[in-house]
């Protein structure tokens, strides 16, 4: 039986490695890092009505430019606010449809529809189809590479991600990014909340200044993801 224990236990942490791993995949790329001159600032789940304007707010602030995974549910009812983040500089991009945490066991062609339905939500308000995208939890299969290369799309996952929706003292969010994060790192916040509840972001907005700060202090600069990846932002067709 000992002799079966070690391949069973590769094939999993294989599979595990797969499935999950934000830094990259044996079966497709992920982009987590680039130029290590500046680092990119993410935010999921939005646009929420209350929290993405005072993000934008504090990104204004400290004249800093970072990228939105939107979910395109969201975006039919709140979709001026990423046009208002576009026209300010900020990059927009698919976080899917409705961000169904099990979308890597669905069929190809309901995986299709999740990421092409918000791509056409998107355009309504951005003017184009976005080429970034970030699978709803970081779940992931070959289906979701294929898929992607079919529409022009490239996966994002992160470097450094502050756990805001589990950690909510901010000053132990804001240390776990600056203690993660490296030049060239995308960095994973949340602006809005994948459920039909309500999920508090305050700790999040209070984090994020800190942040901020802590990253200009180290002299880094804050780029979209195009400017950090060195890809045009819009899908390749």
């Amino acid at each position: 039986m000992i002799v079966w224990l070690a391949p069973i236990a590769g094939f999993a942490a294989f599979a595990l490695n797969e499935i999950a791993n934000p830094r990259g995949a044996f079966l497709g790329k992920v982009h987590w890092k680039g130029d290590p001159g500046g680092v990119a600032l993410t935010f999921d789940d939005g646009p929420h009505p209350e929290y993405t304007p005072r993000i934008l707010e504090t990104l204004d602030r400290f004249q800093v430019k970072a990228s939105f995974f939107v979910i395109g549910r969201y975006l039919e009812k709140y979709g001026n606010l990423a046009a208002a983040a576009s026209r300010a500089g900020h990059l927009i991009a698919n976080h899917s449809f409705h961000h169904f945490r099990a979308m890597s066991f669905f069929s190809t062609e309901k995986i299709r529809g999740e990421i092409f339905q918000c791509q056409e939500e998107l355009e309504k308000w951005v003017g184009y189809r976005p080429r970034f995208y970030r699978q709803p939890a970081g779940f992931r299969n070959p289906r979701i590479f294929a898929t992607l290369e079919e529409l022009g799309m490239s996966l994002v996952g992160w470097q450094a991600h502050a756990f805001d929706n589990l950690v909510k003292e901010p000053r132990a969010m804001a240390q776990r990014i600056l203690k993660s994060v490296r030049p060239g790192g995308v960095i994973l916040l949340h602006d809005g909340w994948d459920r039909d509840e309500e999920q508090d972001r305050a700790p999040t907005l209070e984090a994020l200044p800190l942040v901020l700060q802590g990253l200009k202090d180290r002299g880094l600069n804050f780029f979209t993801l195009d400017r950090l990846l060195g890809m045009s932002k819009e899908a390749r067709v």
